[in-house]
């Protein structure tokens, strides 16, 4: 697992090429429940606290999918979704929106900014390992 603090790759391990998935979320103890829900189910981890951290991420490899917290300190997630969907190299990444937005429009506006997935906190474990399922090759 990775953890980027927004300047720096705190640890070292490298990604494997399936089942890799990016979590960027503000929060410390989302990104944990959320890495330690997808390490349990196999899946390799990096975590990303800002849009910034999640950009140098993906600039330096990309992901099978994105878990993305739509409310970011410097950030919506939504226009984070729109860039990385508009770019040929990041277009066909999965993202999940995982956020605390319940309203329908919360989910439409982030299906039509180009998430592929929408699930809302608090999260529903089986809800999530199934959409995170569904989603991988």
């Amino acid at each position: 697992m990775e953890r980027w603090d927004g300047r720096r790759c705190l640890t070292a391990a490298p990604w494997s090429r399936s089942g890799r998935i990016l979590i960027v979320d503000d929060h410390e103890l989302n990104l944990k429940l959320l890495e330690r829900l997808l390490e349990i189910e196999g899946h390799e981890v990096r975590s990303a606290d800002s849009m910034a951290a999640a950009e140098l991420a993906l600039a330096e490899e990309r992901p099978a999918m994105i878990v993305l917290d739509l409310n970011l300190p410097d950030g919506n997630g939504l226009e984070l979704t729109r860039k990385l969907k508009s770019q040929p190299t990041t277009a066909s990444i999965p993202i999940v929106a995982c956020t605390a937005g319940v309203m329908p429009e919360d989910e439409h506006n982030a299906l039509g900014a180009g998430c592929d997935a929408y699930v809302s906190k608090p999260i529903d474990l089986r809800r999530f390992a199934t959409v995170i399922a569904s989603m991988l090759p």
